[in-house]
């Protein structure tokens, strides 16, 4: 299922330590079926929103998905940040040399060299009461040891110095006060939106989702049910832009282990999602990508009905595909249904495909190698559908 978003295509003013573009885009998240068309409002002239805050915190997470429309934007090009001037607390930014980075007074960290891409990509920063993480793409590209406590407002489009601006858009901007955040965390929550069922949810600050009804007049209303609202500025020339961030909302009980692969994710091999992994050969289009999580059943296996399978694993994984994906599904046949003894060919192995919760599975692949009780199933045309592993034999 998914949910239509707002994003923020920002133009985005540089400072130490300002944050979001000036520009704010709104995104359209699917709700039922992957097929429909994403999109995003574009608010030029260098519009930008401020959150009035003022807090001392020492413990925070802040996390968002962002992309710049700039190949190549000058340095100091900020899409979010804490403080107004620049003599304390932190910014997002860009660095200049195709990178993200987070600039504070005193110290700079970075994503990663070439980390800022003209596609979709997730950016966190955690600090935990003595050191500051970042993530990208839910890994940790970066720890300073060290803090800025200080924030007397929220930007998004705007840096400290409200200059410079950017060309960013934005999505699923959250804020988290007194907890830091875990990588397992944010990378099971990264692709899914909020709800609360997350384990801190009651410690959400401020929650941007940017959906279609995340703004009202001149303000971009915070969901996390705390009214931190922002106050939009300079909101003249809004229009209208496609969009693909690969944020959906699953089927509620395929919400465990969410994981994706996308366009920023490259050629390697997807988190798992509890024993099943993804690959593509090449790059995939911003326009194409697959989220997917499971049932979190981990009792094993259970008998079939089809014609030469003697039983499939209870554990089931939902896909949700956008556009067209053809990938290698992965299965570990011990993480994904406690197996542990000998494994069989791989022709032994079957994929089973159901095009809802309570459909019926029906055969869809072959397995195609074996490497030590991982089962490949190659060039598989994805679906969105819910997938099980099946064997002809006991060894499941």
């Amino acid at each position: 299922m998914k949910y239509f978003y707002f994003f923020f295509l920002i133009n985005i003013n540089i400072c130490l330590s300002q944050i979001l573009p000036s520009s704010v885009a709104v995104h359209h998240k699917k709700t039922a079926s992957i097929s429909e068309e994403s999109y995003a409002t574009l608010l030029n002239n260098g519009a930008y929103g401020q959150v009035t805050w003022s807090k001392n915190m020492s413990t925070y997470s802040v996390s968002m998905w962002v992309k710049s429309r700039d190949a190549d934007p000058n340095n100091w090009k900020a899409f979010f940040c804490t403080h107004n001037p620049n003599n304390g607390g932190f910014q997002i930014d860009s660095d200049g040399n195709y990178g993200y980075r987070v600039q504070a007074v005193g110290w700079t960290a970075s994503f990663g060299s070439n980390t800022l891409k003209t596609t979709w990509v997730h950016v966190a920063v955690v600090a935990d009461g003595s050191t500051t993480k970042l993530y990208y793409n839910g890994s940790l590209s970066a720890t300073y040891n060290g803090i800025m406590s200080s924030w007397n407002g929220i930007w998004v489009g705007r840096n400290r110095h409200g200059d410079n601006p950017g060309d960013y858009y934005l999505d699923e901007v959250r804020v988290w006060e007194d907890v830091a955040l875990t990588q397992a965390n944010i990378q099971a929550w990264m692709h899914k939106p909020l709800d609360n069922s997350h384990p801190n949810y009651s410690d959400l600050a401020v929650y941007f989702q940017m959906n279609t009804n995340s703004i009202s007049g001149t303000t971009l209303l915070d969901v996390s049910g705390n009214s931190n609202n922002a106050q939009l500025f300079n909101t003249s020339g809004i229009s209208n832009a496609t969009s693909n961030v690969p944020v959906v909302d699953l089927i509620s009980s395929y919400q465990t282990d969410v994981e994706g692969i996308w366009t920023s994710s490259g050629t390697s091999d997807s988190e798992a999602s509890d024993g099943l992994s993804m690959s593509v050969s090449s790059a995939l289009a911003e326009a194409n990508f697959v989220i997917f999580g499971n049932n979190n059943d981990d009792t094993g296996t259970t008998s079939s009905s089809l014609s030469g399978i003697s039983k499939r694993s209870k554990r089931e994984w939902n896909f949700d595909e956008k556009g067209t994906v053809t990938a290698d599904i992965k299965i570990d046949i011990s993480d994904a249904t406690g197996h542990s003894g000998s494994v069989s060919a791989a022709s032994n192995y079957k994929l089973l495909f159901k095009t809802c919760e309570f459909c019926n599975f029906l055969e869809l692949e072959t397995g195609d190698s074996a490497s030590g009780d991982v089962i490949t199933f190659s060039n598989v045309t994805i679906k969105d559908g819910i997938f099980c592993i099946a064997s002809a034999d006991s060894n499941l």
